[in-house]
């Protein structure tokens, strides 16, 4: 039975030092972890955006190779996003990256010039103002996305 006891004293455990170490080891793994999905998540929403935007754009010229005309007047060269929706170019519903429900204003719209196409579209954060198409496609877009 001595020896028992003996052995249990010799066995040695992890001090109270040794633990909070690997503690505070894994909280600062975690908190890099936690910025680094944080911003990939960020640019995932920014790429569906911009998705959107490139989508509006095809649908505008879908919507002219079908013999339709884009506005008149004041609004000449400019096709709103909500009319593409209407006449069915367009999605009804477009994702809204952050959420909720998406709902075009008067300011959605893709605009021609020549044979250039440029897009305004603002959803939630993350606003494109006069994005050239081929500038879409590039990764130095300039998304500007408040918060």
């Amino acid at each position: 039975m001595r020896k028992a006891v003996q052995r249990l004293k010799n066995e040695r455990g992890l001090t109270l030092v040794e633990l909070l170490a690997v503690i505070v080891i894994l909280a600062i793994v975690a908190v890099i972890a936690f910025v680094f999905i944080g911003g990939i998540i960020e640019n995932s929403k920014k790429d569906a955006h911009i998705a959107n935007a490139q989508q509006a754009i095809a649908a505008a010229k879908l919507h002219e190779a079908s013999g339709g005309k884009f506005g008149e007047g004041q609004n000449e060269g400019k096709i709103q996003i909500s009319e593409l929706q209407t006449m069915d170019y367009l999605e009804s519903k477009l994702v809204n990256p952050w959420g909720g429900e998406y709902s075009p204003t008067n300011t959605d719209i893709v605009e021609k010039e020549g044979e250039v196409y440029k897009v305004t579209f603002k959803v939630d954060e993350c606003q494109l103002e006069n994005e050239y198409e081929a500038d879409l496609s590039t990764n130095d877009r300039k998304t500007i996305c408040e918060g």
